[in-house]
């Protein structure tokens, strides 16, 4: 099981006078439209600093995680993805459309496959795809006529988002982007409705909740967003809201120290589940959330997916929260 992928450049071991290194990243310059403008565009739509010019609505787009189709379809646009990247994370949904492409298996993908599938918009899940360290850039796609949009915000010198509302931004931007903003705004309204029914669901009683990961025997703690935009919704206590980063490697001792009710763990495909609870367990096995049986699973996919798949995650930690 490997290491959630979003901000990983920044992972570092927490340490009590450990200090924040992110690297900055050059001003990139956004496509310019080169044909004709559609009808209700142009729009301008800014994602992590950088202005996307769109004349019409995308056409062909690549996915940042193949599992971003499931906002583009709750938008009714899906028709317009030509191809995915990080294609290689985890096997694909069973019901994914075969003339949907992989064009690059890796997270950052390679200038040429960028290049060669010739996208009118690059669906990051994260603004580390498009670097350009080795890899295709901002400005590549630029000149290449392709606009990115990085959803989340998941942006290189800002830190990541700590509420749900991100998603409702998301969508309302990709509701302009596609020129269906009446149609965002209803995707909208059914998300907070079910985020609204979800929190409604604690009882009120304090409850502390630690996001965690084994990857080779060492211990990461995720205490920034989306679990902290989902638990801070549901109206629970986020142990590691004060790390540094997203994603920080702890020693044993300071995930002892904190003693959360609730341990979730990160894990990648259905099969590595109890793998990954099995995992903490074993590392963990003085801690209270381990003692009282509340170790459950967390499927990362939702998080590289993005967008309304965060809230169907929501739906689960309340659940596991929250049994009816």
């Amino acid at each position: 099981m490997k290491p959630h992928h979003r901000r990983t450049a920044s992972v570092v071991a927490l340490a009590i006078s450990a200090g924040v290194i992110l690297s900055g990243c050059a001003s990139p310059t956004s496509a310019s439209p080169s044909t004709p403008a559609a009808a209700g565009y142009p729009v301008s739509v800014d994602s992590c600093g950088v202005k996307g010019e769109y004349a019409q609505s995308p056409s062909r787009v690549v996915l940042g995680y193949p599992r971003t189709l499931e906002t583009l379809a709750a938008l009714g646009v899906d028709d317009s993805v030509y191809g995915y990247t990080l294609g290689g994370y985890d096997a694909l949904p069973a019901d994914y459309p075969a003339k949907i492409v992989e064009v690059s298996p890796d997270y950052a993908p390679a200038r040429e496959a960028m290049i060669a599938a010739a996208p009118d918009l690059y669906l990051a899940n994260d603004e580390g795809q498009v670097r350009g360290d080795g890899t295709v850039s901002y400005d590549d796609l630029a000149q290449a006529g392709t606009n990115v949009y990085v959803l989340g915000q998941y942006c290189a010198d800002a830190p990541a988002p700590t509420s749900i509302t991100r998603v409702y931004d998301d969508v309302t931007d990709l509701g302009t982007i596609f020129g269906v903003p009446e149609r965002a705004s209803e995707v909208v309204a059914s998300l907070k409705d079910r985020v609204s029914a979800a929190a409604a669901r604690n009882p009120g009683d304090p409850l502390s909740v630690a996001y965690l990961q084994v990857y080779d025997g060492k211990i990461y703690a995720n205490g920034g967003y989306p679990a902290a935009g989902i638990l801070n919704a549901l109206n629970v206590t986020n142990v590691f809201a004060d790390l540094p980063h997203n994603f920080t490697e702890i020693t044993k001792e300071q995930a002892l120290v904190l003693t959360p009710d609730v341990i979730m763990v990160n894990y990648v495909g259905a099969g590595n589940e109890q793998a990954g609870i099995d995992e903490v367990r074993a590392l963990l096995p003085d801690s209270p959330a381990v003692k009282n049986g509340r170790v459950y699973g967390s499927d990362e996919t939702d998080y590289e997916a993005g967008g309304v798949s965060l809230i169907a995650n929501l739906e689960y930690v309340a659940d596991t929260l929250f049994p009816r």
